[in-house]
């Protein structure tokens, strides 16, 4: 049986600094429980996360109706999405436009990249999300080279640079649909040809860059 994906929101670090905006994130426990280790080990920010650390070991410990602020409203903590279906897609040199929060467009290309997409329902929605590891992720600078990112202006450890590797810890949305049977078709069609979406995923790289 597949591991429970549960949904968390968390600050959405896209939006500019005069907007305040939450962002869904998804995974396992096990996923989640990674993801909130790397910020308990990261004195930066450590502190200021403590809630959510203290959130989450609530969780595990038993108490499940949590709220926690996030946006500045309270807000459900972890919830149960459920998984109507899964793919993994991988694809070699690829180049794309990112277009960020301001309407600017960043010059992308990657030597590999491997996918894992979930199809989920979760209270009357339907999404697909994403998680994915890239290989050699580069953008053009300004002055026409590509360089590969070296900060994230996302939320902390939702993404990770390892050498030539960045990934994500958590799936973010991907593709929102009507209704169940626009998302089993998605699925249907998604796995006889694989069209990924990496935008809510470079938002976690680039932020309101």
């Amino acid at each position: 049986m597949a591991d429970q994906i549960y949904r968390i929101l968390l600050d959405d670090y896209s939006c500019p600094g005069f907007v305040s905006a939450y962002k869904p994130y998804y995974g396992t426990l096990d996923e989640l429980s990674s993801f909130i280790t790397a910020i308990r080990k990261d004195e930066q920010f450590a502190d200021s996360l403590s809630e959510l650390l203290s959130c989450f070991d609530r969780f595990l410990q038993g108490e499940k109706d949590i709220n926690r602020v996030v946006a500045f409203k309270e807000r459900p903590f972890l919830k149960r999405a459920k998984r109507l279906g899964e793919a993994s897609s991988e694809h070699r040199i690829l180049t794309w436009e990112h277009t960020n929060t301001w309407g600017f467009p960043y010059y992308m290309q990657c030597e590999k990249v491997k996918c894992e997409h979930l199809w989920l329902s979760y209270m009357g929605t339907y999404t697909r999300v994403i998680r994915a590891e890239f290989i050699d992720l580069q953008y053009e600078n300004t002055v026409g080279d590509y360089t590969s990112p070296s900060m994230l202006w996302g939320f902390p450890h939702q993404i990770e640079i390892d050498g030539n590797k960045i990934y994500s810890r958590l799936f973010v949305v991907e593709k929102v649909f009507d209704n169940r049977d626009e998302a089993l078709l998605d699925m249907e069609n998604f796995k006889k040809e694989s069209e990924p979406d990496f935008s809510e995923l470079l938002e976690d790289i680039f932020g309101d860059g």
